[in-house]
């Protein structure tokens, strides 16, 4: 507990230091936004009535409530910073970065707040004085640092949007980087000031604007041939002497480029492994199933669903582990998931559950038939309807009423099969890159449950991603998505939705089709859980 004090003490000096002319900027001024203080009141209460604060409280609603409270700030940001009409892509790309931001950002001044909960000696504080505490924890991460933050927002969000007019153009103009020309321009900018280099020059790709907090530099396109040239070489060391020192090297990189709103590197991203799915609502449980029987039981009994795993052997251990998480994950995000879910298994395990649900039906209907008549009867009915041969998975609403609705691994492809299989896939283009998992196959079949639940396919808002990119050819879809995205507006969700789960910095249709179905998700159950708000 000492050991982390002394960090936060230095990370704090160290925000404080980044923010410095924007705090100065501040003081004795109200902010351009208004943070609800009683959703972090909620959550320290929480804590305090946890007696203390740990990774897992980041799935809680009042947790949960500070994501969405700091996302809500920094989405009216990017709604000040770009323009009207601009691709829906982008718009939803910088929100999921805001998104992500605003979770590590609510991780760390709830960790201080726990920190906050007893005193150097180890005793809980009484409830006034820690929450005096609280109060200045708020007024710090809310106020100040938030302050920084926002501004940062709206000018980071402009650059993106200029960077992508930019782009449509090419190289048929050179793009020149400019300060504010005033007296208030910092000396390192002006160093850059004029630089004149094409937009595909390496220079742009770490130092386009904004290169600081509450930086006012932009650029311009201008006509080839009216400015000189700079030395590719040289203009880049300027911006390597511009943004020396850690504190101004977070900024080597171009926000309309990577569509990242903040600096990869902000200390805010200093945080567990685990955080990142705390914030989305998940806790992993201990997995301890040894064999097939064993993992069978345990599906049923944590997750509540039908599952046979017929197929599988106690070599595919590893592969049945990650079927569990794919669901585990999906359903602790969109617990309505689980009305419709009711069978995750193997292919033939679903066939067999399906063969013996049919027969039931058959005995009674047709009392006078042999038994061995009937079972053929159902069997064949049932690898009728059940059956898929080629497929690596499916999901099917089918059978709702026998309860075995929800999502099939073909078992053929178990082990280094799919594996080997799935590494051409993503290589080829034929799945998104970082997709090549059994887990991404179950999350991508999850997405087609999601879609039947919130009517995904038919919202106007998806609709409006989809045609753009169908718009701009198939190949377009190749290229920012996959070659099985191109099929139907069902694979291009599907496709897209597993891409946001399992690539860690998913591309711009996959940012956008994530961020629509946790909102639209959120809009139609009422969920308190990880959302960005409404635009």
């Amino acid at each position: 507990m000492p050991g982390l004090r002394d960090g936060y003490r230095a990370f704090n000096a160290a925000l404080a230091s980044l923010y410095r002319e924007d705090l100065v900027t501040l003081a004795g001024k109200k902010p351009p936004f208004e943070f609800d203080g009683g959703v972090f009141d909620k959550a320290a209460q929480a804590i305090y009535d946890n007696k203390g604060f740990d990774v897992p409280m980041m799935a809680t609603p009042e947790a949960q409530a500070v994501v969405e409270e700091t996302m809500r700030v920094l989405d009216t940001a990017i709604g000040s910073g770009l323009p009207h009409e601009v691709p829906e892509t982008l718009r939803y790309a910088l929100e999921n970065n805001a998104f992500i931001f605003s979770g590590f950002k609510a991780f760390h001044a709830l960790r201080e707040v726990g920190l906050s909960l007893v005193t150097e000696k180890g005793d809980i504080k009484p409830f006034t004085d820690f929450l005096n505490d609280v109060r200045k924890i708020n007024d710090k991460y809310n106020r100040n640092y938030l302050y920084a933050e926002y501004n940062h927002a709206v000018g980071a969000s402009q650059m993106a949007a200029k960077w992508h007019d930019i782009e449509q153009d090419g190289d048929r103009y050179d793009l020149q980087y400019r300060t504010a020309g005033d007296d208030k321009v910092r000396e390192e900018h002006a160093l850059l000031h004029g630089i004149t280099l094409p937009p595909s020059d390496p220079f742009w790709e770490s130092y386009y604007p904004p290169n600081g907090w509450n930086c006012r530099c932009t650029a311009v396109q201008v006509r080839r041939n009216k400015y000189p040239r700079s030395n590719s070489e040289d203009a880049i060391k300027r911006g390597e002497e511009c943004t020396a020192g850690a504190k101004k090297a977070i900024f080597r990189y171009n926000p309309g480029k990577s569509l990242e709103l903040f600096p990869p590197k902000h200390p805010y991203n200093k945080a567990p492994k685990e955080v990142k799915n705390a914030v989305d609502g998940y806790v992993p449980a201990e997995w301890t199933p040894k064999t097939v029987k064993e993992a069978e039981q345990f599906f049923h009994d944590n997750l509540g669903v039908n599952c046979a795993l017929d197929g599988f052997t106690s070599k595919h251990m590893e592969q049945i582990e990650a079927i569990y998480r794919s669901v585990e994950e999906h359903f602790q995000r969109f617990p309505e998931l689980k009305k419709e879910t009711l069978f995750v298994g193997s292919i033939r395990g679903r066939i067999k559950m399906l063969t013996e649900a049919k027969l039931k039906e058959y005995k009674k209907d047709y009392p006078d038939r042999d038994e061995k008549t009937l079972k053929r009867w159902a069997a064949e009915w049932a690898r009728k309807v059940g059956s898929c041969r080629n497929c690596y998975a499916y999901s099917h609403g089918f059978a709702k009423d026998m309860g075995l609705s929800g999502i099939c691994f073909n078992t053929s492809w178990a082990g280094e099969k799919i594996d080997k299989s799935l590494q051409n896939d993503c290589k080829s283009k034929w799945h998104p890159p970082g997709c090549g998992t059994v887990k991404a196959v179950i999350d991508h079949e999850l997405g087609h449950e999601i879609d039947r639940l919130i009517g995904l396919r038919g919202h106007k808002d998806f609709l409006s991603v989809y045609n753009e990119q169908i718009a701009k050819g198939k190949n377009n879809v190749i290229e920012n998505l996959s070659n099985y995205g191109t099929t139907n507006a069902a694979e291009f969700i599907a496709e897209a939705w597993s891409e946001y789960i399992n690539n860690e910095k998913p591309r711009p249709i996959a940012a956008a089709v994530g961020m629509l179905i946790k909102k639209l998700y959120a809009e139609k159950h009422h969920s308190s859980g990880s959302s960005p708000p409404s635009r």
